[in-house]
């Protein structure tokens, strides 16, 4: 599923030489974690559509990383999990929305959970639940203050705004800057517990256990139908004119193709 390691070497030597001294273009994505598997999956078909392509996918350096990256020229398409800001748009950028995802609370597989309630949540990101129902301990693992994870958990609720704000000073706790370095740490950390969305944990195969909500399983046809409430939007980021293999593959995302790899695999494309 993942695009092959040697794809970098192309990368670090500019181009790649193909018989008859053709050189392959290079097309650059990298940016939040929640994108990049399914975004490997795109690559790969586009890239057995366009033999002449090399795709190179480095790992998450976060929404905010690819923003920056691709305004500066350093990638054709940044990868973001939140809109552009209006500093950020003035900068001479273009966003396109292509799908949605169930953001989810997740936990290590020796944790004997399968649900979870907003108001538990709410209580082990303020610190009054730190032990599971066996007596083992909890271990919460945080993201940064700025990150989407951590600003979609302040738009659930007021209570959850002062938990998080809680969780933020508490000591000793797992901090995971990128989506990637969340899913390593909920997969290694016995009794672990944090956040992810569907569409990392589905094409990455994530060994974690990803936790109904009152009831609510997240999938992708509840995030469709609206029963699961909370949920991340992606959206590809590139300067106002992108490269015409860029703009070539945007549509490559967007067409009924790349929309059936996407929803196969934790997304629910955008019109």
């Amino acid at each position: 599923m993942g695009v092959s390691a040697a794809w970098i070497v192309p990368f670090l030597l500019g181009a790649t030489m193909f018989p008859g001294n053709v050189r392959a273009e290079t097309l650059r994505i990298c940016g939040t974690g929640g994108a990049i598997g399914g975004m490997k999956l795109l690559a790969e078909a586009f890239r057995k559509a366009e033999p002449g392509v090399e795709v190179i996918i480095p790992r998450s350096i976060g929404s905010s990383g690819g923003i920056r990256a691709a305004i500066a020229g350093k990638l054709d398409i940044g990868l973001s999990a939140r809109p552009l800001s209006p500093e950020e748009m003035s900068r001479g950028t273009r966003q396109t929305a292509y799908a949605r995802t169930a953001f989810v609370f997740a936990v290590h597989p020796d944790v004997k959970r399968s649900d979870t309630a907003l108001a538990e949540v709410i209580d082990i990101f303020a610190g009054r639940k730190t032990t599971w129902e066996d007596g083992t301990a909890l271990r919460l693992i945080l993201r940064p203050a700025s990150d989407t994870d951590t600003l979609t958990l302040r738009r659930m609720s007021t209570e959850m705004i002062d938990a998080v704000k809680q969780s933020q000073n508490r000591e000793g706790l797992i901090v995971a800057t990128t989506d990637q370095d969340s899913a390593d740490a909920i997969e290694r950390t016995s009794g672990s517990f944090g956040t992810t969305t569907l569409a990392l944990v589905v094409p990455e195969r994530r060994r974690i256990r990803m936790l109904s909500l009152s009831g609510v399983n997240p999938t992708t046809k509840s995030v469709r139908d609206g029963t699961y409430p909370y949920t991340k939007t992606f959206f590809i980021v590139t300067r106002k004119a992108p490269s015409p293999i860029a703009e070539k593959f945007i549509r490559f995302v967007r067409s009924p193709e790349g929309k059936a790899i996407l929803s196969r695999v934790g997304h629910v494309p955008l019109p």
